[in-house]
């Protein structure tokens, strides 16, 4: 199911691939409930709630207004608290905030100051079985980044060493420094990315005060922010990250696997769950112009699956035909509307994708669709259309939620309707031309002085970011 929560202004919309921003309370009255926090603006996140079937989500509420606009993380306690860390915009401290919970709803504590020097960006954080809390952040000193970890023992009021101390460093400096805490059994394990040349992690014991020795599990010369490690029920540690292709590594408890190649053309914002003990991964992958699709793989025995299109909405449209009024018709430019060659949509008739009154593009999917990404070789000028569905009956008129696009810009992202739930509850497949699909029709109301010519039409997204649930 997908919802539409906020318009976002943020830079750093979804955070990054290794943030945690999506969780369910695990007990009490609420258990099951789902909480998203989101990047809202330079300075708000705010706080969504849903409970099963997850169809609807209560109205974000700000949670934070004094955040500096970078990435946060987060972490939810057995008790449903979430403890949220991030930088602070007056000074770019690192802080956190307790968002307790009470009653079904979670409000802001006081801030705590994990550091008060230098700059701080990009922090993950997780707790130890204990309950000890430790926080991974990236200090900006004399121009370059390094990672450092503290810890609090009474959730996040008070940090060791003090404000004033950026805890224990880790690695050494580079251009760019990123991690992931995750644990596996008595160990915490601090994965980290410095200076886009190494993928490396240290670890300590819950015992221990001390960080055993870095070790390497991948170099190159595009790493960066898009990894991501998680742990398997039986004791596994899965990484997978891109450096310009999509490669996947594996901790047994004894020793690490060989590299995987999992996408040899890359993938950005890799996530990585564990069902079952094994490895599921959803990444984007880039389509073309401003459009990512989103794949999916799983191991099955040694071997990943051929990575396939997670959500099948956001897709290559199944159907596209052109009907021209005046001949009466239709032609299939479905597989034109797939491709990136200029200028190649266009009726034999009009010599465009339409012309004048009656003229009619059909856009078909197997299943209630609610995006377009449309690219045109020539922009149309002076000419109106309208924009329907079939509700069963008859053609019915609708104002998509980004606007009426008269075709008239060469590069138009249009949402027909927010989300998946604001869907018209009776739109139902027609056959067109011996096609059965779900159209949306877009006709000529008023002839075009300059018709417009396609060069791609899809129902692929931008999407930026994934967030999958803790």
């Amino acid at each position: 199911m997908q919802n539409h929560l906020l318009d976002s202004t943020a830079s750093h919309k979804s955070g990054l691939g290794p943030n945690r921003r999506l969780f369910r309370v695990s007990t009490g009255e609420y258990a099951g409930r789902m909480v998203a926090l989101l990047a809202a603006s330079a300075s708000e996140i705010k706080l969504s709630y849903s409970d099963y079937p997850f169809t609807g989500w209560s109205l974000p509420e700000t949670m934070i207004s004094d955040a500096a606009d970078y990435p946060f993380d987060a972490a939810m306690d057995d008790d449903g608290n979430i403890h949220l860390c991030y930088t602070l915009g007056s000074n770019n401290d690192l802080v956190l905030r307790k968002l307790s919970f009470s009653g079904g709803g979670w409000s802001a504590s006081s801030l705590n100051t994990i550091y008060s020097g230098d700059d701080n960006y990009f922090p993950a954080i997780g707790f130890e079985p204990s309950g000890r809390l430790w926080v991974s952040y990236s200090r900006l000193s004399g121009g370059v980044y390094d990672i450092n970890v503290k810890y609090s023992d009474d959730y996040g009021v008070n940090w060791n060493l003090g404000s004033t101390s950026p805890g224990t460093t880790l690695s050494g400096t580079g251009s760019s420094a990123y991690s992931r805490l995750v644990i596996r059994e008595s160990y915490l394990y601090c994965i980290y990315e410095v200076g886009g040349t190494k993928l490396v992690y240290r670890r300590k014991h819950s015992n221990i005060s001390t960080w055993d020795s870095e070790i390497e599990l991948a170099s190159g010369t595009n790493l960066d922010y898009n990894f991501d490690a998680a742990v398997s029920a039986d004791g596994k540690i899965g990484v997978v990250f891109d450096d310009s292709a999509l490669k996947f590594r594996e901790y047994d408890g004894n020793i690490w696997s060989s590299l995987i190649s999992i996408d040899s053309d890359g993938g950005n914002f890799p996530q990585i769950r564990y069902f079952d003990n094994i490895p599921y991964i959803i990444y984007l992958s880039s389509r073309g112009s401003n459009q990512n699709e989103i794949l999916y793989t799983c191991r099955s025995q040694t071997i990943f699956s051929p990575p396939e299109i997670l959500d099948k909405r956001k897709n290559l449209l199944s159907k596209v035909f052109c009907y021209d009024a005046s001949s009466g018709a239709y032609e299939d430019l479905t597989a034109v509307a797939g491709n990136d060659t200029a200028g190649d949509i266009y009726h034999s008739e009009s010599g465009a994708i339409f012309k004048n009154a009656g003229d009619t593009l059909y856009l078909g999917m197997d299943d209630r669709f609610n995006y377009l990404k449309i690219i045109l070789a020539t922009a149309g000028s002076g000419g109106m259309v309208a924009y329907q569905y079939y509700n069963g009956l008859n053609w019915c008129g609708f104002t998509p939620s980004g606007g009426v696009f008269q075709f008239d810009a060469s590069d138009r992202e249009l949402l027909l309707w927010n989300d998946y739930v604001g869907f018209p509850a009776d739109w139902q497949k027609k056959i067109v031309d011996g096609v059965e699909k779900f159209w949306v029709r877009i006709t000529v109301l008023t002839p075009y002085t300059t018709a417009p010519i396609g060069t791609s039409m899809t129902a692929i997204t931008n999407v930026t970011g994934l967030l999958l649930m803790e």
